[in-house]
């Protein structure tokens, strides 16, 4: 059988939007102290950005689109359909994390992932959202997943002031979905659960809102509860969903991290003693310090994580920027 290739942002079915539309609006600037754009979208949080061949940023948040432009020592922020006070919430300015920072345990190798990591921040996103993203990320290398969210944007989203950006699909736009067109977005085995979690969720709209009020733990379990869900999808999407910044996702990178740094000498250690350990060592701002060591680690073994994150020339031609 053939490979189709994946084309992450034609839409597909239906027409595609019409090209132009309303210009890109200026939203300000923001100092490069308050956040390290490019180290925050790409520590593997988020798959709603992409980079362009300028060392710009584009992507989504909720229903609007926006910029991101290197300018001196800041960024330029341009929006389409979106406000600066939207975008300045979704990077979660308000929270002051030079002083989570400090508050870390200080060892030596989580001195060099703050340097490393210095100016990265905890998005604040959609936990629908994340929730998807996350399933569909199973045994995929992050520029993989990027595509395929993004190929899932362009057949079931809404496209944004005419342009080739779109909205996240709904659970209900999911959970409709024949098969076919799921496996056309290359999930492979991860379609199931994707929609299966879906229908769950099209079929109890306050569910997140339900978790928002209850314990991480008690949190966690419901997570678990739906299909495709485990522990490391369920941190993720308290961490990156839901402001859980304890949460501290452990997915192979982070286990392999963990037994290297705190562990080198155990060749026995059961995945469910380096929870509870990171649970303990790293206390109530786990989720940064785990944001900060993944960010570190993976750039520390030669691999270019907004590089990771770049689009081709075919999708930037098609966005028209």
């Amino acid at each position: 059988m053939s490979k189709t290739r994946l084309d992450p942002i034609e839409k597909t079915p239906g027409t595609p939007p019409e090209a132009g539309g309303p210009d890109w609006e200026s939203l300000g600037r923001i100092s490069g102290r308050q956040i390290d754009c490019e180290r925050s979208l790409s520590c593997g949080q988020t798959f709603s950005w992409g980079r362009l061949g300028d060392g710009s940023w584009v992507g989504v948040v909720g229903s609007a689109a926006y910029r991101i432009l290197p300018e001196g020592d800041g960024y330029a922020l341009k929006g389409l359909g979106g406000d600066r006070q939207s975008l300045l919430d979704y990077f979660a300015l308000c929270v002051d994390w030079e002083r989570i920072a400090e508050e870390l345990p200080s060892d030596p190798q989580l001195s060099l992932a703050r340097a490393a990591g210095r100016g990265v921040r905890i998005l604040a996103q959609d936990p629908w959202e994340t929730l998807a993203s996350f399933l569909c990320s199973p045994v995929k290398p992050i520029p993989e997943i990027r595509r395929i969210t993004w190929k899932l944007r362009a057949t079931w989203g809404i496209p944004i002031a005419g342009r080739a950006l779109f909205t996240f699909p709904t659970p209900e736009a999911l959970a409709s979905a024949s098969r076919e067109e799921l496996l056309s977005c290359r999930l492979g085995f991860r379609a199931r659960s994707l929609q299966a979690a879906a229908r769950r969720l099209a079929g109890d709209p306050d569910f997140f809102s339900r978790l928002q009020r209850e314990p991480t733990r008690e949190a966690r379990g419901h997570l678990c509860e739906l299909p495709g869900v485990g522990e490391k999808i369920a941190d993720c999407v308290l961490l990156f969903g839901l402001g859980r910044y304890d949460s501290f996702p452990i997915d192979v990178w982070m286990e392999r991290l963990l037994r290297k740094l705190y562990f080198p000498k155990r060749k026995k250690l059961p995945s469910r003693k380096l929870a509870e350990f990171a649970a303990s060592y790293f206390g109530p701002w786990g989720g940064y310090a785990q944001q900060l060591l993944y960010f570190w680690y993976r750039r520390s073994l030669g691999r270019n994580p907004a590089g990771e994150l770049a689009l081709s020339p075919e999708e930037e031609a098609r966005l028209g920027l």
